[in-house]
């Protein structure tokens, strides 16, 4: 008997599909061995329904048909197709893929595929957009197009025939359930996986225990009982939990960084201290020179986001600690700098005073724009590629920049240039196991995420 998998369902599929892009451009390649190429057939079906092409009537028997495949000797079989595997390079020699892709590397196809099923998840939850209230008829409109392509185009031109529900239901119904429901808040099923919880408990109680079925009924009614019970005494203090949070809740939120209580909690640290921390030597030094012989340093420092794409403000945490729950934690940043240009960097030093000068400021280590691979399927949704920014070419590490926290707009989803990493040290490297030399440094490349879901439409909105 095989051994039950668990199904990525609700929020932990919401977490991992932004991350898709960035994961498959480093492992996606042409496979070693021809063998396991699978090429799809052009007229292939998609979720139940025959691809026909534009200005063909649709058919009666293609337009109802399932996908079921009849057997010889057996009506109730349906024929085994071999789905999931990977395409391999001869797939990029037949009509339908030159039709579709022209004349991409497959490789760079498949990233294709997951930066649009990325990119249209994104719309369907309303990610990093101003106004996640409202949805249009051309919103709509836009995002059936865009799953029809991702299905039927991309998904079954790559991997062939895909009969599943889930991809039919994405490409033929999506449009009547946004106008019928006008949101896909339920797709995060979260809470209600949580919720199966104590059914599972209950169920434990009494079919799998106890000599009979009276003493199961018996035992599955106190239980019913005790969880009416303990609802009831949470109405009863409803009314005070109300109120506090009414209360809690009256105030307005920060609406900028300088709203922020301030907080003077840190450790000091003398230069000295900073001065033997190579990365850090050039901004010890310099506090030096200007007669600073202290700095109170801390973990965290809070900002409110200001948003390019206009939605409200949040409260964010930046982060530098060598052992946050065990493991190091430097956030990345966008910020702003005189002039009105926004620049990237990673956060080395949080700083609550520069000696005895309260100061709320990050020092980061600089990165740049570089220029884009040509014809990168990454940078070509949005993603900007980022090298690390040095002062002058003898420096080991990059060069570092004093930013005060009103001058942070955001934090920033940086990822590695995974293709990059595979081609300079094989498809097995990591960045933990390269060692970090001024060679390495300067050769690193990454991307931020646009995919990274910094703002969504609410999943709970108040009636």
């Amino acid at each position: 008997m095989k051994e039950k998998q668990p199904a990525m369902t609700g929020r932990s599929w919401r977490h991992l599909s932004v991350f898709w892009p960035s994961i498959v451009a480093g492992l996606i390649g042409p496979p070693d061995d021809d063998d396991a190429t699978a090429v799809a057939a052009d007229g292939a079906f998609v979720g139940g329904h025959a691809e026909v092409p534009a200005g063909t009537a649709d058919a009666p028997e293609t337009e109802y048909d399932d996908g079921w495949v009849a057997v010889d000797g057996d009506d109730l079989a349906v024929a085994d197709e071999p789905l999931g595997a990977l395409p391999g390079p001869e797939l990029a020699t037949t009509d339908r893929y030159k039709t579709v892709f022209r004349d991409m590397p497959v490789h760079d196809a498949v990233l294709e595929l997951f930066c649009k099923a990325a990119a249209l998840g994104g719309r369907l939850f309303g990610d990093n957009v101003g106004d996640t209230v409202t949805l249009t008829e051309a919103d709509v409109r836009t995002m059936v197009a865009e799953a029809r392509t991702l299905g039927v185009h991309y998904l079954q031109t790559l991997y062939g025939r895909t009969n599943t529900s889930k991809v039919h239901r994405v490409i033929f119904h999506l449009g009547d359930e946004l106008r019928d429901c006008g949101n896909l808040w339920e797709g995060d099923t979260s809470l209600n996986e949580r919720l199966h919880g104590a059914c599972k408990r209950m169920y434990a109680r009494t079919n799998k225990r106890g000599p009979g079925v009276s003493l199961q009924m018996m035992r599955c009614e106190q239980t019913q009982a005790q969880v009416l019970g303990e609802i009831a005494q949470a109405e009863e203090a409803g009314g005070d939990s109300a109120v506090a949070a009414g209360a809690a809740t009256s105030a307005d939120p920060p609406a900028q960084t300088n709203d922020l209580a301030s907080s003077m909690r840190g450790e000091r640290a003398a230069v000295g201290e900073l001065l033997a921390r190579p990365e850090l030597r050039a901004f010890a030094e310099t506090l030096a020179s200007g007669g600073v012989a202290w700095v109170t340093v801390a973990k965290t420092m809070r900002i409110v986001a200001r948003f390019e794409w206009g939605a409200a403000g949040e409260m964010q945490y930046v982060r530098a600690t060598k052992s946050f729950w065990g493991k190091p934690w430097h956030s990345y940043v966008r910020y702003h700098v005189a002039g009105g240009e926004v620049r990237w960097g990673c956060s080395a030093l949080i700083l609550r005073s520069l000696g005895r000068q309260q100061r709320h400021c990050v020092v980061v280590q600089r990165l740049r724009r570089v220029a884009a691979r040509p014809a990168c399927v990454l940078s070509r949704y949005g993603c900007v590629r980022l090298a690390w920014d040095f002062s002058s070419l003898g420096d080991d590490y990059p060069a570092l920049e004093l930013v005060d926290a009103d001058q942070i707009l955001r934090l920033e989803d940086v990822q590695v240039d995974w293709q990059d990493l595979a081609d300079r040290h094989g498809m097995r490297a990591m960045p933990s196991t390269v060692e970090s030399t001024a060679t390495e440094r300067r050769a690193s490349r990454f991307f931020t995420n646009v995919f990274y879901p910094w703002t969504s439409r609410a999943l709970f909105p108040a009636l």
